[in-house]
């Protein structure tokens, strides 16, 4: 579980491009800023072809909304890339991340070709 509010963090990174962006899916900063500071589940992280490191967190707003994230981190700041309502599927991974069943965290195996 990461929590954003912690010492050495300098806030979150805003700018018109990922403001318009987020509130395509009906959020504003406020809604995500919440979602990851309301003991939210990172679920997994993934690395950019640019090498860059990007997080994935599911976490609950203040009004009760799952919102999923993913998000990087830019100097001392919070970047968000993305957020979006969860869906049935991020809000089963939540659930299971929080109750601390830790195959929530692995990425689903492929199917094996016969």
């Amino acid at each position: 579980m990461i929590y954003i509010h912690q010492p050495g963090t300098g806030g979150f990174d805003w700018d018109a491009f990922n403001t318009a962006h987020i509130a395509r899916h009906g959020l504003q900063p406020l809604d995500v800023e919440e979602a990851l500071a309301n003991e939210p589940a990172t679920i997994r992280s993934i690395v950019e072809g640019t090498g860059e490191e990007r997080w994935f967190t599911v976490g609950r707003n203040e009004a009760g909304r799952l919102l999923a994230v993913a998000w990087t981190m830019r100097g001392s700041r919070v970047r968000v890339v993305t957020a979006y309502p969860a869906g049935k599927r991020l809000q089963r991974d939540y659930a299971k991340a929080k109750s601390g069943d830790l195959r929530a965290e692995r990425p689903p195996r492929p199917p094996v070709r016969g």
